[in-house]
């Protein structure tokens, strides 16, 4: 019976953490997939192909069509952030009304990225060049909200 007790206590204490309403909070939003280099490395101007770059890669966002052919467009949005608030637990222990007094003491870190990766083809369909137009900008997630990600 005791061991009941405690589950659901701990159950009642944990519940709100996982909500997002407890001390510490991540959150990660990703719109499409990120691309890497190890990702398009099969890419090689003059060989690769049209299909070849959609079977592996899926379909571009956007196809915009240009005078020599077209180009691919692949894009991506990445935002992390990490929070803890070090005042939350005082609501625990600040007497009867006191409760109410603000006691948040919130550090944060957050980052966002956005990139696309481009791929031109020629009238045939063949890779002319491909590359990234941010590379480097995806943030890093730390695990402490104090400083950023060498």
């Amino acid at each position: 019976m005791r061991l009941s007790c405690y589950s659901c206590l701990a159950a009642i204490l944990f519940a709100p953490a996982v909500a997002g309403c407890g001390p510490i909070n991540w959150t990660r939003v990703t719109l499409n997939h990120p691309f890497q280099a190890k990702d398009v490395a099969f890419i090689e101007p003059g060989k690769t192909r049209l299909n070849d770059v959609v079977n592996r890669l899926g379909a571009p966002n956007e196809l915009q069509e240009t005078p020599d052919g077209m180009i691919a467009e692949y894009d991506y949005y990445d935002s992390r952030r990490f929070d803890v608030d070090f005042g939350w637990p005082a609501g625990f222990f600040l007497p009867p009304g006191a409760s109410m007094a603000p006691h948040q003491m919130e550090f944060t870190n957050a980052g966002a990225a956005a990139n696309t990766f481009q791929v031109a083809f020629d009238g045939k369909g063949v890779v002319q060049y491909s590359g990234f137009s941010h590379p480097g900008s995806v943030p890093g997630l730390n695990s402490s909200p104090f400083g950023q990600t060498p």
